[in-house]
């Protein structure tokens, strides 16, 4: 599989990474030199959109802390339709997943440190969160066992969120992941939450941090998105009727 920015560069993959279904399969090939000595934080020049880990001892682990502290900003899908929140929005870069458009997706680093990805498509049924996920989990479980993903336990979390004047209901479930291969062994935590959209749509956000190293960090990035983060995700003002349900 390969990832394609928007600029069409096309990156080969030598590091999978199920991240979102938990998910959907992506690779890091990106080579740093580190010069701080062990523990020391990366110099701030060196913190890059390609290597927000700069030129830290653990590039991965002062990666992870940034998304667990810099504040939230929004960056847009390509349509200009969605307010997407990320911590460190900076650095993080619009990506295609070949193979499986989506109708916006994020990558965090070169190393793909952490990614987000948003569905939208109809519905037929009701208008609520659960028939919503419930589609979602019906096209991204066959890519995890596709992918020899192991995914563990759920825990699903009932949330609000606001939008405008109006309460609307919403649900998380938060998930774990690990990829036995040739290469190694790979630990993911994640989270995938569904939304009220418009009547007739569907509307998922998925967001998963790589946690083979540093997994308790890694929860910590995840579980600040799901409480911070996941209920920020907004159509934009001017979008006042369901958009055609795009992807890329």
């Amino acid at each position: 599989m390969k990832l394609v920015h928007p600029e069409g560069l096309a990156m080969s993959m030598s590091r999978l990474l199920p991240l979102l279904a938990l998910l959907l399969v992506a690779e890091g090939c990106a080579s740093q030199t580190n010069t701080q000595p062990p523990g020391a934080p990366p110099t701030p020049k060196t913190v890059t959109r390609e290597n927000p880990g700069g030129d830290a001892d653990d590039p991965e682990s002062a990666a992870l802390a940034r998304l667990g502290a810099e504040p939230w900003g929004f960056r847009r899908d390509f349509w200009n339709t969605l307010h997407v929140p990320l911590a460190d929005w900076k650095n993080w870069r619009r990506v295609r997943i070949f193979g499986h458009p989506t109708r916006a997706s994020y990558r965090y680093g070169d190393d793909h440190y952490a990614v987000a990805s948003i569905w939208y498509t109809t519905i037929e049924g009701p208008n609520e969160p659960e028939a919503c996920l419930a589609k979602f989990l019906d096209m991204a479980t066959p890519i995890a066992d596709a992918n020899g993903v192991r995914i563990g336990e759920r825990q699903r979390v009932r949330m609000t969120q606001s939008v405008g004047a109006e309460i609307r209901p919403m649900i998380v479930d938060l998930v774990e992941g690990r990829l036995d291969s040739l290469l190694g062994r790979d630990d993911y935590v994640g989270a995938v939450a569904a939304y009220q959209s418009f009547p007739g749509t569907c509307l998922v956000q998925g967001f998963a941090v790589v946690a083979t190293e540093h997994r308790d960090v890694a929860k910590k990035v995840r579980d600040r998105w799901v409480a911070e983060g996941a209920n920020k995700l907004v159509w934009e003002r001017h979008v006042k009727e369901a958009p055609e349900p795009l992807t890329r």
